[in-house]
């Protein structure tokens, strides 16, 4: 890849840290560490403690790497990530190539790396990102700038409050949102009527247990969000009206608790409503 214009590196650098890094759709967006950074996330723990309201989307940090700084973790886990929800996200806009003016949403989208990677995936795509923080969104507006990526909207908004008042889309993504809500279930019923078409989901799971039923909120560790296993996730999706095409349960690599360390990965299709026997 060749050397950022300096403009564009100074945009970056100016938002950093920034969650994914966008290196293969050619962009830079991870340098050398700033302590001051790494400070930040060392205090995380005590910022959920104050505040409950706190959703942490940056890594946990220990003094341990403050002292001794190793990669990020979350990039680690971009990885595995990735390979599932691309192949998943390759399928869909296969299915949906003569669908004209194709419509996405992209929900807790974060610095907006997946709406970006649909973009370049099939340019002329309308899609529209969403995450209650505004510098993430920031980032996204930026890197979809920078990458000369049309057709994105990002907007900073409560995915509940967002959902109540959408219109439909051809293609929904919802990853790594759904554990940071106390009632996933209920949000996945509320989300199906957006949909008459696709939808792709991530989380975190756990590993601890299989059980269906196994359900806990706020999650193990924090003061918000909840845990559940892949079967049990996957029960809800039927359960909402979306019949799925395809899962996998995979692993974390960089978190250690068991409890934070399974992904679980859907690709579904709305159910078609029947009409009542008469």
């Amino acid at each position: 890849m060749p050397p950022a214009h300096p403009k564009t590196h100074e945009q970056v650098r100016a938002l950093r840290p920034w969650y994914h890094d966008f290196s293969r759709l050619g962009l830079q967006t991870h340098f050398p560490p700033r302590r001051a950074d790494q400070l930040a996330a060392l205090l995380n723990p005590l910022r959920r403690r104050l505040d409950a309201g706190y959703v942490e989307k940056g890594e946990r940090f220990s003094l341990r790497q403050f002292i001794r700084p190793t990669p990020p973790a979350h990039l680690a886990n971009q990885r595995a990530k990735e390979q599932v929800i691309e192949a998943y996200l390759r399928r869909c806009l296969d299915d949906l190539a003569e669908t004209p003016q194709t419509t996405c949403l992209d929900l807790f989208c974060a610095d907006g790396y997946y709406a970006c990677l649909l973009a370049s995936l099939r340019p002329g795509l309308e899609i529209t990102g969403v995450d209650l923080d505004a510098q993430e969104i920031r980032r996204a507006q930026t890197a979809a700038e920078l990458l000369g990526l049309p057709g994105l909207r990002f907007e900073v908004a409560d995915v509940w409050t967002f959902i109540r008042s959408a219109p439909t889309y051809d293609l929904i993504l919802c990853t790594g949102g759904l554990y940071h809500l106390r009632q996933p279930a209920d949000f996945l019923r509320a989300l199906r009527p957006l949909s008459g078409g696709y939808l792709v989901v991530q989380s975190v799971v756990t590993l601890e247990t299989d059980d269906a039923d196994y359900f806990v909120s706020p999650a193990p560790g924090w003061q918000h969000g909840s845990r559940f296993t892949h079967a049990g996730l996957g029960r809800w999706l039927r359960e909402a009206g979306w019949d799925i095409l395809e899962e996998t349960l995979g692993e974390l690599p960089a978190n250690p608790r068991r409890c934070d360390r399974g992904s679980s990965y859907y690709r579904c299709r709305a159910t078609e409503r029947r009409s009542a026997a008469p």
